[in-house]
């Protein structure tokens, strides 16, 4: 539901946030997020729910998620008082080497679509050659396995019911797909599933009979593997039929790149912020950089955003470009590149940089090799800003008090553009997360996962999970999720208020700065020697990443909210049992 209201010189959409004790999932559309709530109210946990509704979206919203891409979850159990990650990112197939993409010239199409130098034939943004090992059902099924009470089969179900049935096109989905149309109609196989017969878009639910997209492959697809288990889709006949098309077309990806891939159990970074515990993603992920900055900012008074100073604002600002920073320079795939983790999260470099805060803007310089401890001389990547995204979050919480975030991606908005003929399954572009130039430490390589946006995130006090968050919208999400969990912790906001409140964002050389800001704050930042970009936040823009949540309250309450500006995007509450 919405209203409406004003703030600043910006109108926004204002959504009504839905309480339940019982169970909330906040997802980016209605048809998923109503599927994990209805498995609550049937008894099921926050993971059975999570990974039901994961499975949804994929079919719901296929042209940023499925099971043709990878992603991470972070969890926390509330009767083990333990919290748990899922590592599911997309992979490099085995025989992947770092000069595979061959540099074009600067004035190929799409050059530099995610910041790195244009490849020939933009091999390495889409297409067969830009697809990676995807890691979504391995990571869902291990969740399931170790956390879930219910069966693969059963988290199935719905999403193959979506699949047969279809879902009725929206004006946010023909925007979409007009938006891509002409790249679609390259990809016969995806053209047919997503288009209409004569090549168009599908017109929105205004119509007496409102448009469908069915997807009668995909769900065989999922029935088999509801039936038959991962193994049919990792090392069976669906698997077969992934890695022999893609060797028909030339690529380097093999049926032992599927057989071999596995999704990680691990422990998550973990970071005190006032008082309290956030547990996210490690690794090459959006996570650690949102770890680091939340190291320094934990050292810092920053304020609330209804009462912060300009110099609270700058310091922020500091700490997260320091964040990229170092990002650029050394983070990668620890299993394949030496990374000072470490280092770079530990509260002395954290002190370093609140050190290094003045009164006027600096230069943000990557830590030295000598502080940091690295060896390797390998040289830094700095892409500029990707164009688009193709990523989808969801948060579940359940009234055991169990937690639940789970952002899983394409890469880009359609990934690869190639459905595999047969199964239905549209394919990432997972390999242009690498940088395609050799000698850096996100180079491509054989078995390595690229460095990733996501950091899904589960706020924890005293033993009890307070919050899940997480957001859609590339290099974005690390700022806003730490902004998310300032909000919740610092201000004690709604999961609603932390997402509707203004943000910046510090991914891109100017620092994007809301209009919903005062004007003295702008204005003070400016004085300060800040280049901003000042975003008028509106529909379809992404300015300041796509966030949704769920927060519980200090009587157990627990509220769910979407990033206003993404229309189909929902919380929906388990009714209690008086209702």
């Amino acid at each position: 539901m919405f209203t409406e209201t004003y703030a600043a010189d910006s109108w926004m959409p204002r959504r009504i946030s839905p309480l339940s004790k019982r169970g909330m999932v906040a997802a980016k559309m209605p048809q998923a997020a109503r599927i994990g709530a209805d498995i609550m109210a049937a008894g099921g946990n926050a993971i059975d729910a999570a990974v039901a509704t994961a499975f949804a979206v994929g079919v719901c919203e296929p042209w940023m998620n499925g099971i043709g891409g990878g992603g991470y979850m972070v969890g926390w159990l509330a009767k083990e008082q333990k919290p748990f990650f899922i590592d599911f990112a997309m992979q490099a197939p085995a025989a992947a080497t770092a000069d595979m993409y061959p540099r074009a010239d600067a004035a190929a199409d799409d050059a530099g679509f995610f910041g790195w130098p244009a490849t020939e034939g933009n091999r390495h943004v889409m297409g067969p050659h830009s697809i990676a090992i995807p890691g979504t059902l391995a990571g869902l099924n291990l969740a399931l396995e170790q956390f879930g009470t219910i069966s693969l089969a059963e988290a199935l179900a719905p999403a193959i019911k979506l699949a047969e049935e279809g879902f009725p096109i929206t004006w946010h989905h023909t925007q979409l797909l007009a938006k891509s149309v002409q790249t679609i109609r390259k990809f016969p196989e995806t053209a047919r599933i997503v288009l209409r017969p004569d090549g168009d878009v599908p017109f929105t639910q205004e119509q007496p009979t409102p448009a469908m997209i069915r997807q009668p492959e995909l769900a065989a697809t999922l029935k088999r593997i509801a039936t038959e288990g991962p193994d049919v889709f990792y090392r069976g006949e669906i698997g077969g039929a992934i890695a022999d098309y893609l060797a028909a077309e030339g690529t380097v990806f093999t049926r032992d790149d599927l057989a071999n891939y596995q999704a990680k159990l691990l422990e998550p970074n973990t970071v005190e912020y006032h008082g309290h515990t956030v547990y996210t993603t490690r690794g090459g992920s959006g996570g650690t950089s949102m770890t680091q900055a939340l190291t320094a900012l934990n050292l810092l008074d920053t304020g609330t955003v209804e009462d912060r100073t300009v110099e609270q604002w700058h310091a922020i600002a500091h700490v997260f470009r320091q964040a990229f920073a170092d990002r650029f320079t050394y983070l990668a795939d620890p299993d394949q590149v030496e990374v000072p983790i470490a280092a770079m999260l530990s509260e002395e470099y954290a002190q370093a940089t609140i050190d290094a805060i003045g009164k006027q803007i600096t230069p943000p310089t990557p830590g030295s090799r000598e502080r940091l401890r690295v060896s390797h001389q390998l040289e830094a990547s700095v892409p500029e800003y990707m164009k688009d995204g193709s990523t989808t979050h969801l948060s579940v919480m359940d009234g055991e008090g169990n937690a639940v975030a789970i952002t899983q991606t394409l890469l880009s908005l359609f990934g690869s553009f190639v459905t595999i003929p047969g199964t239905g399954i549209l394919m990432n572009n997972g390999m242009m997360w690498f940088d395609p130039e050799p000698g850096r430490p996100n180079s491509v390589g054989g078995g390595k996962r690229p460095l990733s946006n996501m950091a899904p995130a589960v706020i924890v006090k005293d033993g009890t999970a307070i919050a899940s968050i997480g957001a859609s919208g590339g290099r974005k999400i690390m700022n806003c999720n730490a902004q998310q969990i300032m909000n919740i912790v610092d201000a004690g906001m709604s999961a609603q208020d932390a997402i509707d409140a203004p943000r910046i964002d510090c991914s891109t050389r100017e620092v994007l700065v809301s209009t919903r800001l005062p004007e003295s704050i702008r204005d003070g930042l400016a004085a300060r020697g800040y280049t901003l970009g000042l975003r008028h936040e509106a529909l379809l823009t992404g300015d300041f990443s796509s966030p949704t949540a769920v927060r519980r309250s200090p009587d157990g309450t627990l509220d769910g909210g979407a990033d206003p500006w993404y229309m189909p995007a929902t919380a929906i509450g388990v009714k209690d049992d008086s209702e």
